[in-house]
């Protein structure tokens, strides 16, 4: 295992061949250092592992020691006659001619025979098993052909020549420590040439050359063999043998070709696919469609510029179908599997569409929408030929433009689409009433369902997930329908995940029952058929930041920021870019927790952000919930025009769906809760009367009408506290906690009774507790970490409602928004600041938000910086 080829002993010596590895030195030294019986070894090694020159150092030894050696002679009288004491050297076993043969088998009978012998491990017959059986008696076999990162720099200080450690490592990790290619890589390794190049290139293509030369000098069969393991699985186990297969490589291993267990050195399996040519890969087509996940898995760098010399339909089929395979686990990588198999050759229709299906599922929605028109032109063209296979693509198509317009909030289109095209199957069927649901689109809605051909076929989990889809959405527009919808939704949402499915749509149907349920004021169900799917994979890859989101929305809804934080950030972080009715999802939960947990500017950071991604969306039906946050934040903000218009196409598809009240009540709710805040009491009366005549059929908007009665008239200044009570009760069962919180604080605010006023301060924190812990999204599995725990300074001064109440001084909050945020009046707000002054010994404003600062460790805020406002700012708190 000397870093040499089996070279003459003295050609390796004037060359500089290397010390021998410390490993091996006790054992040479052990055998010439022998004394009684002649020494006897074993040594066994793949060509270019350095035996022969082992041999010679053996020879050199012994000799220093005074024993007799003998060369192998040329004839099997002269092994018979040699004596005992004599040590006989026996290079290349293998190859000896059968006399030779059987005369050192005769040798090696004798335990007082001195005989060291040196073979690869093949081939092997009779007489040379024997042989090795016989010698590792005396002592275990010396076994060579790799070497280790110590045996190279022991050898590098030998020569007394330096090699950067990294140049090491790199050729250590090329050649996998294959002694032969160790040896000519450091050979060939010149430092000037790898200054600015770490990865070697000009060192690789010595190896690649020296690889090939070997390549040429072996049989014809173990050529072949090589360039099959390279090319077919050079990642993981080998493809699997045909008979024959152990032998050649048992035959290729011992050529020094491949590793122990039949798989090549990286240097040879590049040197392999650098020198293939077409030819020889498209001979080997159907088995590079096994090796192909493992490639890709692997991210094996060869593959794709292997494959760009190829071009024929054969690979394409096999490179499309590892495509299929990877699709849902690796989206991205089966889009490069598609692009592959269509530079190959495979440019059908079929391919196309596969690669705007890969497209969609990473994000890519221009792609995605260029490939299916492209695919879509193909498919026309052909069925104008009369070819009867072009209607197999046709609706797959359809269902991908269609989502690929949800996707980019122009659900109208994606109902066009099905309008134009009109379902074949139960499955598309079913796909065009989700999009026509969500533009409300009564005309389709209401017109009789045509069953579509082929419906007398066994079911299928995914057929009958999307029928219960169907019907469970039909059943919404019913006037009277209660949560017994959800049934047909939930079962539907299980089914579609056990079906795996990953196909595209404009709305997974988790999404659906959630956002059903939630109307429904069903937050706890929602949480679960979201939550369920998630850990399903429901809907593949391209679905889960979108399920991800709505935890993020029903979260914020059960008044849980911080699970509402992290599955935001969760779903930003997945892979892919987001839709843009994703981005828009996304700034709504980002609306929604300004409003509840943040400031008037981080608000209105919040809706600047969320405007944006509000002007690239069309409203639809999927979208009510987020929109009333936007419309709400956009009224609190000043600017209500703005979300004016999505309101208005938000009342139209309500409209359009008959006025169902199950997706109308949110609506108008929007709609009440604007006028209140925009202190437009007249423009609140259209959006009342609606849910006085939905809440005759429905729970949740009958509170919806009766909270919006009560805050009217809390507003004109009558406060019944018994009755806002009630009223924000029963909102809050239906999901609505913040809603319910701010009616009750409204009528606190406006009662002149300080009793009344606290009692409703005390139900509104009740509803809707103060967030205490400000966090960032924690790892999973980690409890969040808390700002001020009991331990901290701020803990042994102050008292919690003092700490709420001393972060909202350092954001700059007056009395009444103080009192605003955290449900309790002004004049308690002021109290507080003021035993807060008292506690820290403040004499001024500016001290005491000093002190603050230092107690809670909070940076300045932009209401504390110079120039905005002033100690003697008579409502600025503290």
């Amino acid at each position: 295992m000397l870093l040499a080829t089996d070279r003459p002993a003295t050609t390796a010596a004037r060359s500089g061949a290397p010390g021998l590895p410390r490993r091996l030195r006790p054992v040479v030294d052990a055998l010439a250092a022998r004394t009684g019986r002649a020494p006897r070894a074993l040594v066994v090694g793949t060509a270019g592992s350095g035996k022969t020159a082992l041999l010679q150092r053996l020879q050199d030894a012994l000799a220093a020691g005074e024993r007799d050696v003998a060369a192998m002679p040329d004839t099997a009288g002269e092994i018979v006659r040699l004596p005992a004491a004599h040590v006989l050297l026996v290079d290349d076993l293998h190859l000896l001619r059968p006399e030779l043969l059987a005369a050192v088998r005769r040798r090696a009978d004798d335990p007082d025979a001195g005989l060291i012998v040196a073979s690869r491990p093949w081939p092997t017959t009779d007489a040379t098993v024997t042989i090795a059986r016989l010698l590792e008696h005396t002592q275990p076999a010396i076994v060579l052909g790799h070497v280790s990162r110590s045996d190279v720099l022991d050898d590098l200080e030998t020569r007394r020549r330096s090699i950067p450690t990294a140049c090491v490592d790199r050729i250590l990790e090329v050649t996998d420590g294959v002694s032969w290619l160790v040896a000519e890589a450091i050979a060939a390794h010149d430092e000037r040439d790898c200054v600015d190049d770490a990865s070697h290139r000009a060192l690789s293509r010595v190896l690649d050359d020296r690889v090939a030369h070997r390549l040429e000098t072996v049989d014809a069969d173990i050529r072949t063999f090589v360039e099959r393991r390279c090319l077919v699985a050079a990642h993981g186990p080998a493809p699997a043998d045909d008979e024959g297969d152990d032998e050649l490589a048992l035959r290729a291993y011992a050529e020094g070709l491949l590793l122990r267990g039949g798989r090549p050195a990286p240097a040879v399996r590049s040197a392999v696919r650098s020198a293939a040519s077409a030819q020889t890969i498209a001979l080997l087509t159907a088995e590079l469609g096994d090796g192909l996940t493992l490639a890709v898995a692997s991210d094996d760098p060869d593959y794709a510029a292997m494959l760009s010399r190829l071009h024929t339909p054969g690979l394409g089929a096999a490179l499309a179908d590892q495509g299929d395979r990877l699709l849902d686990s690796h989206p991205e990588r089966a889009r490069e599997l598609y692009q592959a198999a269509w530079d190959a050759g495979l440019q059908t229709t079929a391919v196309l569409e596969r690669r705007a299906q890969a497209a969609w599922v990473v994000g890519d929605l221009d792609e995605a929408a260029v490939l299916t028109e492209a695919a879509r032109a193909r498919v026309d063209d052909e069925a104008g030929t009369g070819d009867s296979g072009a209607l197999e693509h046709a609706e797959p198509l359809t269902d991908l433009a269609a989502a690929v317009w949800a996707a980019r909030g122009m659900m109208a289109q994606s109902a066009a689409t099905y309008r134009a095209m009109p379902p074949r199957t139960a499955t598309a069927s079913a796909r065009a009433t989700i999009a026509a649901l969500g533009v409300g689109d009564g005309a389709t809605l209401a017109a009789a369902k045509t069953e579509p051909d082929g419906l007398a076929a066994m079911p299928s989990t995914l057929g009958t997930a999307m029928s219960l889809v169907d019907r469970g959405l039909r059943a919404t527009l019913a006037s009277d329908a209660t949560d017994t919808v959800l049934v047909d939704l939930i079962r539907a949402s299980e089914m579609y995940t056990s079906a795996r499915a990953s196909a595209p749509i404009a709305e997974p149907p988790a999404v659906i029952a959630a956002i059903v349920a939630l109307n429904l004021g069903d937050t706890v169900t929602a949480q679960s058929v979201v939550d369920d799917a998630i850990a399903g994979g429901h809907g593949g890859q391209w679905a889960r930041p979108r399920l991800l989101l709505w935890r993020a929305w029903i979260a914020v809804q059960r008044v849980r920021p911080h699970d509402a934080r992290l599955a935001l950030a969760q779903a930003e972080a997945q892979p892919g870019a987001r839709s843009p009715r994703d981005r828009l999802l996304a700034r709504a939960v980002e609306v929604a927790l300004a409003r509840r947990y943040g400031d008037a500017a981080d608000l209105a950071a919040a809706w600047r952000t969320a405007h944006t991604a509000l002007l690239r969306v069309d409203v639809d039906a999927f979208l009510f919930l987020p929109l009333t946050e936007l419309v709400c934040a956009a009224a609190k903000t000043g600017d209500a025009d703005r979300a004016a218009q999505a309101l208005e196409r938000a009342l139209e598809v309500a409209d359009g769906l008959g006025g169902s009240p199950l997706w109308t009540a949110a609506v108008r709710w929007a709609g009440v809760q604007r006028s209140i805040l925009l202190g437009r009491p007249d423009e609140l009366i259209p959006h009342a009367h609606a849910l006085v005549a939905a809440g005759h059929h429905s729970a949740v908007a009958a509170a919806m009408a009766k909270a919006g009665r009560i805050w009217t008239s809390v507003l004109a200044g009558t406060v019944d506290p018994d009755a806002v009570e009630a009223a924000a009760q029963q909102l809050a069962s239906y999901g609505m906690a913040w809603d319910a919180a701010r009616l009750a604080g409204h009528g606190a605010a406006r009662s002149t009774d300080r009793r009344v006023s606290a009692r409703l301060l005390a139900r509104a924190r009740e509803l809707h507790p103060i967030e205490l812990e400000r966090t960032t999204a924690p790892a999973s599995g980690e409890p969040a970490a808390r700002a001020d725990s009991d331990a901290s300074p701020a803990a042994e001064v102050l008292s919690e409602r003092e700490r709420e109440v001393a972060r909202l001084v350092l954001q700059g909050k007056t009395y009444a928004e103080i009192g605003e945020a955290i449900f309790i009046s002004p004049r308690t707000a002021e109290h507080h600041i003021a035993h807060i002054r008292r506690r820290l010994g403040a004499t001024s404003r500016s001290d005491v938000i000093a002190k603050l600062r230092l107690l809670m460790s909070e940076p300045a805020t932009t209401a504390d910086a110079p120039g905005t406002e002033t100690d003697a700012d008579p409502h600025r708190a503290a």
